[in-house]
């Protein structure tokens, strides 16, 4: 269950006491990516985790977030989007990149040595 109180997360914001704010975050995307996006890989989990707070505090500093506002919203928000972008992101990447079969390679290579072979002394000329 999701425990952050939005208007203590917005006074400690107001406050700039950014353990408390990022540790809400923190916990606000492992909460998305749990219980949304049913990511339950620990490595990929913390990986998007660490980025959603990336993100965050970049936005932070580039003064995007208006404390007046719902803080607890926009960080529901900003993280969403990005776990969303990076999940597109990661599909994009798998359906381009196609695996390859080394065996299949080291066969074609093989192939191809035999005929390289085979036509060793062939001379175009005669």
């Amino acid at each position: 269950m999701l425990d952050v109180d939005k208007e203590e997360l917005k006074i400690k914001f107001k406050e700039e006491d950014w353990n408390y704010v990022f540790d809400k975050a923190y916990k606000i995307s492992q909460f998305l990516i749990s219980r949304k996006f049913k990511i339950f890989d620990p490595e990929i989990a913390e990986d998007i985790q660490q980025e959603c707070v990336m993100n965050l505090l970049s936005k932070i500093q580039k003064g995007k977030v208006d404390s007046d506002n719902n803080v607890f919203a926009f960080i529901w928000k900003n993280s969403t989007f990005r776990i969303l972008e990076i999940l597109r992101k990661e599909n994009n990447r798998k359906r381009i990149a196609s695996f390859i079969n080394y065996d299949l390679i080291d066969y074609e290579v093989f192939k191809h040595d035999e005929i390289s072979h085979r036509y060793e002394n062939f001379d175009p000329q005669t």
